[in-house]
């Protein structure tokens, strides 16, 4: 069985306290007792093995026995998605950290569903980098997935990318550079994106690519098409 696995915000050898909420989950939920095994990350590539040492005033007490890092895998594969509505959102988010997205950008389109004010919008990105955090932690990962946004469609056309279009006319494996450094995959709203929006994807150089005849809601699309160009690059699978 694989050991349970946590962030914290340093690792180092020896004693590592987990934070209150990831103390009840390991100690309640869990049920981990002392001398089990567990992995800790500090989400930015450092990892740790150790043993649970006990309980202080209600916190887990992790006695670090190992410490390594881990390099981020080639290509940085990023996902850059018009956010469906509701929980379709957080479905997406959770499922694109467990099969190992290294950034979501979220962005605007003329045909986007879902609006965002200041204030509402901070308490979403919120939630939504703790469902990332959970996810990751979940997959035993040693990075968290990065989550940024809502920005303009023109803030996501960073290159190399591929605009996922039902008008595209190579499907999207046949697009994909032999050996870039980074790939972003953009995902749009249930109407599509509009002709201006797909011309100015095309001045900035970004690729147009298609994942066949199927109709996919726009939080599928963005997993399967994430997963097709992970495995492409044998990240996944």
């Amino acid at each position: 069985m694989t050991a349970p696995h946590f962030f914290v915000e340093s690792v180092s050898p020896g004693p590592v306290l987990l934070s209150p909420e990831d103390s009840r989950h390991a100690l309640r939920s869990l049920r981990i007792r002392p001398g089990e095994m567990l992995t800790l990350a500090d989400g930015r590539g450092a990892v740790a093995r150790g043993r649970l040492a006990g309980e202080q005033n209600g916190v887990a007490a992790v006695e670090v026995d190992e410490v390594w890092r881990e390099a981020r895998r080639k290509p940085v594969v990023s996902v850059a998605l018009a956010p469906p509505k509701g929980d379709r959102l957080v479905w997406a988010i959770q499922k694109l950290t467990e099969i190992g997205v290294d950034e979501t950008v979220l962005f605007r389109t003329a045909r986007s569903v879902r609006d965002w004010d200041e204030r509402r919008g901070e308490r979403a990105m919120d939630r939504l980098r703790a469902v990332a955090r959970e996810a990751a932690m979940q997959s035993r990962q040693p990075f968290i997935m990065g989550l940024s946004g809502p920005c303009p469609l023109s803030g996501a056309l960073d290159s190399p990318s591929v605009m996922l279009t039902e008008s595209a006319p190579d499907r999207l494996h046949r697009v994909l550079a032999d050996d870039p450094d980074a790939v972003r995959v953009l995902v749009g709203p249930e109407g599509g994106f509009t002709d201006p929006e797909v011309e100015e994807a095309r001045r900035a150089g970004v690729a147009m690519g298609s994942l066949g005849s199927n109709v996919l809601r726009t939080e599928t699309a963005a997993v399967v098409g994430a997963a097709l160009v992970l495995a492409r690059y044998g990240r996944l699978g």
